[in-house]
């Protein structure tokens, strides 16, 4: 069940983490560094997007996240915004990717 005493970590040593957004299976988190996404269902971190060179210090202005559909997840940082499509990728290369 989702309630046990079990501790799955799926993200440790770059810092807090300053955004979390959920949509379906996918889990999308960001810190200072940048924005990845964990598809908990294959147990995978499957993407990474870095936080844009010239972005506003972290300190400045975090990150902001929203899905705008199961596949698309909108990431704003300060004047930037970037837009993330996750795509399957072929039966030979069983995780998938964001482009």
């Amino acid at each position: 069940g989702w309630f046990s005493n079990k501790d799955n970590v799926i993200h440790a040593g770059e810092g807090p983490i300053h955004a979390i957004r959920w949509c379906g299976n996918l889990i999308a988190w960001a810190n200072d560094r940048g924005v990845k996404v964990y598809d908990h269902v294959t147990t995978e971190r499957i993407a990474y997007v870095a936080r844009p060179n010239g972005a506003p210090p972290p300190g400045e202005f975090r990150c902001h996240m929203c899905w705008s559909d199961e596949r698309t997840l909108l990431i704003g940082w300060g004047d930037t915004v970037q837009i993330g499509v996750i795509k399957r990728r072929m039966v030979e290369q069983p995780k998938a990717t964001m482009v």
